[in-house]
């Protein structure tokens, strides 16, 4: 079975770290989005997307809808809707950090979920 296309390209993401971790790489990149458009600075708004979609490899659909995706935050930017790209942006780092995340085995799951509440509030039928 060939190996899936990647995504990204590693080399533009993040040059000036030199670290094998793609992901921390992407994840940084993200940050400096999030950080203009929260600043308000659209060029550097422009500059930190623009690097986040020239490292897609557009040959996979999920690359094209990231693509979408970045192409909709420079819009927002244009529009000077900061708020909205920085809440795609963050959300979509947020779900690249999680998949990073050591996977947690189901009995440690429940032992750290509460255990239900008891239905003593349920009206009675």
């Amino acid at each position: 079975m060939p190996s899936p296309t990647p995504m990204f390209t590693v080399p533009v993401i993040d040059s000036d770290h030199r670290t094998a971790d793609c992901l921390a790489r992407l994840i940084r990149a993200y940050d400096r989005a999030i950080r203009a458009c929260e600043a308000f600075d659209a060029a550097g708004a422009h500059d930190a997307i623009a690097v986040l979609r020239s490292a897609l490899e557009l040959d996979s659909s999920a690359a094209r809808s990231f693509d979408a995706l970045y192409a909709w935050c420079e819009e927002a930017v244009d529009g000077r809707d900061f708020v909205g790209a920085a809440q795609c942006l963050r959300t979509l780092r947020d779900a690249w950090r999680r998949a990073v995340q050591p996977a947690v085995p189901s009995a440690e799951r429940l032992a750290v979920r509460p255990p239900f509440p008891p239905f003593t509030d349920l009206p009675l039928c």
